[in-house]
């Protein structure tokens, strides 16, 4: 029988985290940016596409980390980002006639919400870390 580790409840709950915020930005981008050339199905498919590479990516990226492993690490760091950045470059790539305030706010989300990944990453990675060692 399998043994669930409390690495992976974490990690699968990380995911669906991240799912459940792919939901609310698909529902915001239908009902404030559709009406600016924005395919509301092709921004979902390549939000959920790109929320499930982020999630499951960015929670190996923690462990590869933890471990000291660099090639992984570089690996998942990558796909990671590309996840990331995927529904903004679709979003902010062929939206029309936007508002300037809707670039900005894009833009400015997309940099406090990577801060915040950042100072996340760290203190998961330092967590695991003394979770092994101690």
């Amino acid at each position: 029988m399998a043994v669930i580790t409390r690495q992976t409840i974490i990690g699968r709950m990380w995911v669906a985290l991240v799912m459940l915020w792919a939901g609310m930005r698909i529902l915001a981008v239908e009902i404030w940016l559709v009406g600016y050339g924005i395919n509301i199905w092709w921004f979902a498919v390549i939000e959920v596409l790109s929320s499930i590479l982020y999630g499951l990516s960015s929670a190996r990226l923690v462990r590869a980390l933890g471990a000291r492993h660099r090639k992984d690490a570089g690996k998942w760091g990558a796909l990671t980002l590309l996840g990331y950045v995927m529904p903004d470059t679709y979003l902010l790539s062929v939206g029309r006639a936007m508002p300037l305030a809707t670039y900005v706010i894009v833009v400015s989300l997309a940099l406090i919400f990577a801060a915040v990944a950042l100072v996340r990453t760290r203190s998961s990675v330092v967590h695991l870390v003394r979770t092994k060692t101690g």
